[in-house]
């Protein structure tokens, strides 16, 4: 079996020697090691999957993050997330967070607390970068 080194959200390979991932919104995430899981289980979400370990001990999906800052974060794209959260019949903290169905062991949204509350913080966190709250 050939394991492929992990690629981020936008297709890029991430070298292992990575040692910070952001989020879509620019939040920074400090790595501390990477994991690939085995399991001879395919019904499991975690099996033969890459993982990066963060320095709070938060396992990322790869797929979920970026190798570079992302693109700035726009009016118009928060309200993409929220319409297409708003549109989903189920789901719809997944939804906004751009997934496609329910996989929590792969959200960021997975943090011991409700999918909601993270995607609420994660919206107001949002507002105040897009009004320049956290312009220094």
């Amino acid at each position: 079996m050939s394991i492929e080194l992990p690629k981020d959200a936008e297709g890029r390979e991430i070298p292992l020697d990575t040692v910070a991932l952001f989020n879509r919104v620019g939040n920074v995430y400090s790595i501390v090691r990477w994991i690939f899981t085995t399991d001879f289980d395919l019904s499991d979400g975690w099996s033969n999957k890459w993982r990066a370990i963060t320095d709070r001990g938060f396992a990322l999906d790869p797929a979920l993050v970026y190798l570079t800052t992302p693109k700035t974060d726009t009016w118009e794209k928060l309200e993409e997330d929220l319409g297409r959260g708003a549109d989903a019949l189920n789901y719809e903290a997944c939804a906004y967070f751009g997934k496609n169905a329910c996989s929590c062991s792969s959200c960021i949204a997975d943090k011991g607390e409700t999918c909601e509350r993270v995607a609420m913080r994660d919206i107001a966190d949002r507002i105040r970068k897009l009004r320049g709250e956290y312009d220094a």
